[in-house]
Parts: structure tokens; sequence; C-alpha cells
């Protein structure tokens, strides 16, 4: 019994120890990401209808819901609602009409990037798979760059 608790908790030590991300895959390989200061979670400026005409190009909008696992969603409000862009593929997507506050999550698997792109192409902030932010402001966003 002691033999079988021993190897249980050797076998979790080793888990959680992959399971940190190191330094190496802290960040996306081609490019770093510019660090910018975290969005409050109700900002005061935020209305349901920053977004209404808000598009993703290729991507159709479609009502709110659980985002897929290997996918990153897009969400036109805060706190994941209005419309949802469901984003598959490993590329870079053009914004159009997004004039203020949404949220994001990053829901690929592990290791992959989601990084929202000012209009000359430079990171304005990264999101690792798992990463959920309640509250972006989009104004300044004109791309969503993939893995």
């Amino acid at each position: 019994m002691k033999l079988r608790m021993l190897l249980i908790a050797a076998f979790a030590a080793l888990i959680a120890t992959l399971a940190v991300p190191s330094a190496a895959t802290a960040g996306p390989a081609d490019q770093p990401v510019v660090s910018v200061a975290a969005q409050p979670a109700n900002p005061a400026n935020a209305t349901a209808a920053d977004n209404p005409y808000a598009a993703i190009s290729g991507v159709s909008s479609q009502a709110v819901g659980a985002c897929p696992y290997g996918a990153t969603c897009v969400y036109t409000d805060t706190y994941f609602s209005g419309r949802m862009f469901v984003l598959y593929q490993c590329r870079w997507y053009t914004l159009t009409n997004w004039n203020g506050w949404g949220s994001i999550y990053n829901n690929q698997t592990w290791g992959a990037w989601a990084d929202i792109m000012d209009q000359n192409g430079n990171p304005i902030r990264g999101f690792s798979s798992g990463v959920a932010w309640e509250a972006v402001d989009f104004s300044p966003v004109w791309y969503i760059r993939m893995c």
C-alpha cells in the first residue's frame, strides 16, 4: 500500500512539473509580445453597443456559446457576451469596426498563442492558451495573429 501511495505521489509531482511552462515557452517563438497593463474587469466606459458592426475577415459571427477547444473566441461585448467569432486557423485575421470593449478567450491547445496587433502589425497583447480576458479595448486592434 505504501509503495502504491509513493508511486502516485511521484507521478503527481511529475505531472505538476510538466504542467508548469518554462521560460522557453512563455511567448510566441517568432516575435516577443509587448507587455501592457491589465485592462479593468469592468471598464466604466464599456457599453453593450461598442461593437454593433464588428467583423473579422473570413469568419461569421454566431450566438454566444462555449468556446470550442482548439479555438480562440472573440466577443463583441465584455464578459464573453454579444456576438462570438470562433477562430481556428493558425494565421492573421483582419478586424473591422471594432470600436470599443469586448472580450477574448484563447482555448487553443497547450502552448498556442493569440496576439492582438495594431494597424502596423505590432503586438499589443498576447494571450497564451487557457487565458481569458473579460474586458479588452479593441479600439487600437486591427489584427489577431494565432499560433
